[in-house]
C-alpha cells in the first residue's frame, strides 16, 4: 500500500469537488474551495477519524468496501477508481475494474481482425461480441438469446463438446484459469457461476476441486469441425486495456511453415 500517494490523491479529489456537485448547500464562512471531511465522512459512511488517517497518510491498509464508499463519495470516475484501488494495493471488485459494458470499438476490433476467429470476453467470460469468423467455427452462439458465456458454452454445448478433440483437458485448463482470473477480478457474477456449474457438472466440479490454477499460454488448438473436418489454429487471449478484466480471443491458422 502506497499510503501517502493514496493520502495524496484522496485529499486532491477531495479538494476538487465543489458542495452543489454532491447535493450540499454552498454556504458561507468556507475557507477554501472543495468538501470539508466531515462531509465526505457523511457522503462515504467512512469515520472522520479513518479518513484523516487515510490523507495523512498514515494507514497502513484499506478495506475495499471503504474504498468504494469514497470513491462514490468523490464521484471518482472509472479510471480513477482503477487508481484508487492500485495504491491501496487492493483488487477492484470487477464491478468497479473499469467500465460495464461493450461499445462499438470492441466490435469494430474483432470484424477488422477478419478472417480470423475472434470474440471479447467480459469479467466473467461472457462473449460480449464477435466476428463472422467466429459465428462459423462455432454456429451456435448465432442461436442463443443474450450473451454466451464461455464456460457454459465448453460445458453444456453438445456441437462445441464432440469437435473438441481435448474436451476434458480443456474443461480442466479453463478451470484452473478462471480461478486465477476471478483472484485477480473478483465478482458476484463470476462466483456464482462457479457454484452453478459445480453443482451441474461433475467435470467441472472435479477440475474445480483440484485447486489449481494457470494463466492462459498461447498453444495449437486442434477442432474436428462437423462441416470443414480437422482444423488447427493458434489460440490467443490478449488482454484489453480499456476495460481491465476483459480480453479478446482471436485463432490464427496454422500454416505449413508453422
Amino acid at each position: 500500500m502506497r499510503a501517502a500517494a493514496l493520502g495524496d490523491f484522496l485529499r486532491s479529489r477531495r479538494e476538487r469537488l465543489r458542495p452543489e456537485e454532491v447535493g450540499l448547500p454552498v454556504g458561507t464562512g468556507r475557507r477554501a474551495g472543495g468538501l470539508r471531511r466531515e462531509e465526505v465522512a457523511v457522503l462515504s459512511g467512512v469515520g472522520v477519524s479513518w479518513l484523516t488517517r487515510l490523507e495523512q497518510g498514515r494507514a497502513n491498509r484499506v478495506s475495499a468496501e471503504v474504498l468504494d464508499g469514497l470513491a462514490a463519495a468523490l464521484r471518482l470516475t472509472s479510471a480513477e477508481r482503477i487508481h484508487l484501488y492500485d495504491l491501496a494495493d487492493v483488487h477492484p471488485p470487477a464491478e468497479v475494474d473499469g467500465e460495464k459494458g461493450g461499445g462499438d470499438a470492441h466490435r469494430v476490433l474483432v470484424d477488422g481482425l477478419e478472417p480470423n476467429p475472434a470474440y471479447v470476453l467480459d469479467h466473467a467470460w461472457n462473449l460480449v461480441c464477435w466476428n463472422q469468423a467466429q459465428a462459423t467455427l462455432f454456429p451456435v452462439i448465432e442461436t442463443m438469446e443474450g450473451a454466451p458465456n464461455l464456460l457454459r458454452l465448453t460445458l453444456e454445448t453438445e456441437p462445441l463438446r464432440s469437435f473438441m478433440t481435448d474436451w476434458l483437458d480443456e474443461v480442466h485448463r479453463l478451470a484452473s484459469q478462471f480461478r486465477l482470473h476471478l483472484g485477480r477480478y473478483p465478482s458476484e457474477e463470476g462466483s456464482t457461476l462457479v457454484d452453478e456449474l459445480r453443482a451441474e457438472h461433475p467435470e467441472f466440479a472435479t477440475a474445480w476441486r483440484a485447486q489449481d490454477v494457470a494463466v492462459f499460454s498461447s498453444k495449437v488448438r486442434h477442432f474436428c469441425h462437423p462441416m470443414t473436418g480437422d482444423l488447427a489454429f493458434h489460440h490467443h487471449r490478449l488482454a484489453l486495456p480499456d476495460h481491465p478484466g476483459w480480453g479478446v480471443v482471436i485463432y490464427t491458422a496454422v500454416t505449413a511453415d508453422d
